[in-house]
C-alpha cells in the first residue's frame, strides 16, 4: 500500500473509513478495512485516528460541519417561502453527495452503545436542523413554528433514510419539492451553492 498523496490525508481517511462501515457496517469493519479501503497502511491510518470511534466522531464532526455550511448558503435567502426552498434542496443535495455517511448514521442510530459515544455530535446536528427549521416557520408566521420544525425535520429524515436505502430509485428530488410546497415553501429557479 502506499502513502496517501490526496490534499487533505485526513479527509481521505475519513471517506475510506465511511465506504467501509457503509459496506461493512460499523461493528464488522475495522481498522484494516479502512486502511485497505484508504490504500495506505495500518500505521499511516492509525497516525491519524486512534481507532474507530474516532474516525466514526471525526465523520460526524465534518458532517455536521457540511450541514452548518449549507444552511449557512440556504439562510442568506431572503424571502422564508423560498428559504424554505433552498434549505430543503440543500439538505437533499448533502445526503446525495454524502451517501456513505448518511448509511453509517442510520446504521449507528439504533445502537446504544455507538450512539452513547456520539450523543453531542448528533445533538448539534439535529439541533442545527430543527433551529433552522423553526426560525423559517416563525418568518413564515407558522402559528406553531416548534411543531411545523419538527414535522417537516422527520418527514425528512424518513425521506432521506428511504433515499440512502436505494439511492438508484427513490425520487428524491421528487419528494422534496413536495415537501417543500406542502410546507409553504417555493421551488428554488436554481441549486443554491
Amino acid at each position: 500500500m502506499r502513502p496517501s498523496r490526496h490534499a487533505d490525508p485526513r479527509l481521505h481517511l475519513l471517506q475510506a473509513a465511511l465506504r467501509a462501515f457503509a459496506r461493512r457496517g460499523y461493528d464488522g469493519a475495522g481498522m484494516r478495512d479502512v486502511a485497505h479501503e484508504a490504500d495506505v497502511a495500518p500505521s499511516l491510518l492509525y497516525h491519524y485516528f486512534t481507532g474507530k470511534e474516532a474516525l466514526l466522531h471525526a465523520a460526524f464532526q465534518h458532517s455536521t460541519r457540511l450541514v452548518l455550511e449549507a444552511f449557512l448558503v440556504a439562510s442568506a435567502v431572503p424571502e422564508p417561502r423560498a428559504r424554505l426552498g433552498a434549505l430543503l434542496q440543500v439538505s437533499a443535495r448533502l445526503v446525495r453527495e454524502n451517501v456513505d455517511f448518511w448509511r453509517v448514521s442510520y446504521g449507528v442510530r439504533f445502537q446504544s452503545s455507538v450512539l452513547d459515544t456520539l450523543t453531542e455530535g448528533v445533538a448539534a446536528s439535529h439541533a442545527a436542523w430543527l433551529a433552522n427549521f423553526t426560525t423559517l416557520f416563525r418568518d413564515l408566521g407558522h402559528p406553531e413554528p416548534e411543531v411545523e420544525a419538527r414535522v417537516l425535520f422527520g418527514s425528512l429524515d424518513g425521506c432521506f433514510q428511504h433515499f440512502v436505502l436505494d439511492p438508484e430509485h427513490y425520487p428524491l428530488d421528487a419528494v422534496v419539492r413536495r415537501l417543500t410546497l406542502d410546507h409553504g415553501g417555493t421551488l428554488p429557479t436554481e441549486t443554491p451553492a
